[in-house]
């Protein structure tokens, strides 16, 4: 989940229609409001919900869903959210802009998003689940794959892997527009692409249906070792807020942290309890997406310099961002709250 940040007069009109809508938590309140997709990443806050984390430790945490990145961007610079998930680069060109995001917690420190590839595509080139992933990256070489747009991580990181393999993704694959998680399985099942990069469940999908296997499971780190440390999902806030609240920034992070102890510990609990966070998700899909998002939940929320570096590498690597700014504590992220 990565957002359009640039802002422009249509992020200002964004702005101020929350403004609109309500005023501002204030600073001595306990009530902490964060907007973000209604998607398995969101499990930690969710449970911490659920399990009633967030009230023991003093807080009213509500849940603000969105269906675009500009409306989080927005709600968290207005306001009147305290919480929004934003990816390393979201944060770099906020603060360029004269913003003060910064990054408070690692909801996802792992890339999630893995590549699903038809069987009959795989057979032909003789690769398998087995095959080094030097092997795999090579056989990416003259692929269809579809995207949700262009210019989106399904694109940028297939380009990415490509160019480990020293192949050009220019000359050596080809992109087509296709759209979300649905519309992917369909075009794959309808034969117009050959492969996909994407969080679960739309990969495995496919796999439990017989129509394509998951290549690459980076969520599960067998993809390129930049992808195991890897800032892909932060939790941030604005400094100015946290400098004015750092009580409510440290409970917000030990009822994360309170969370992810039981989930490990309660798994099946932890399914049942996220299930009404998704009415309208079945529950194999869900039990594949939950598990599939474990392994790249960072315990505890902790940041990390490599894990922030990584991202912007890969980032710049596919001219996604020109310049890498400054990657130690307290510029981008901090753990100054907890993790």
């Amino acid at each position: 989940m990565r957002l359009s940040h640039r802002l422009g007069s249509a992020g200002l009109a964004i702005i101020a229609a929350f403004a609109l809508a309500g005023s501002p938590v204030a600073a001595a309140d306990t009530t902490v409001k964060q907007a973000g997709f209604k998607v398995i990443d969101m499990a930690l806050p969710f449970l911490a919900k659920a399990k009633g984390f967030f009230a023991q430790n003093g807080l009213d945490w509500q849940y603000v869903e969105i269906d675009s990145g500009k409306l989080g961007v927005a709600a968290l610079l207005s306001g009147n959210v305290q919480f929004v998930d934003l990816g390393m680069d979201d944060i770099a060109d906020l603060q360029e802009q004269g913003k003060d995001p910064i990054g408070v917690y690692s909801m996802v420190n792992s890339l999630t998003m893995d590549l699903v590839v038809r069987d009959d595509v795989l057979k032909k080139a003789n690769l398998s689940t087995s095959s080094s992933l030097s092997d795999k990256l090579a056989g990416l070489k003259g692929l269809n794959f579809g995207i949700t747009r262009p210019g989106a991580p399904t694109q940028l990181f297939v380009q990415y892997l490509m160019r480990k393999g020293k192949l050009d993704p220019e000359k050596d694959a080809s992109f087509v527009q296709i759209g979300g998680g649905q519309a992917l399985i369909a075009a794959m099942k309808a034969n117009r692409i050959d492969a996909f990069l994407l969080s679960a469940p739309a990969p495995y999908l496919l796999q439990r249906d017989k129509v394509g296997t998951v290549l690459i499971k980076n969520s599960a780190g067998e993809g390129p070792p930049e992808f195991k440390d890897f800032a892909f999902e932060t939790i941030s806030t604005l400094k100015s807020y946290a400098e004015k609240n750092p009580d409510i920034l440290k409970a917000y992070s030990k009822s994360l942290s309170q969370a992810y102890d039981w989930m490990i510990a309660n798994k099946a609990d932890a399914l049942a309890l996220l299930k009404p966070y998704f009415p309208d998700t079945d529950e194999a899909t869900l039990k594949i997406s939950f598990e599939a998002l474990i392994p790249a939940i960072s315990p505890h929320g902790k940041l990390s310099e490599a894990a922030v570096k990584n991202q912007l590498e890969v980032l710049k690597a596919v001219d996604a961002i020109k310049t890498i700014p400054s990657t130690a504590e307290g510029g981008l992220w901090t753990n100054k709250y907890g993790g």
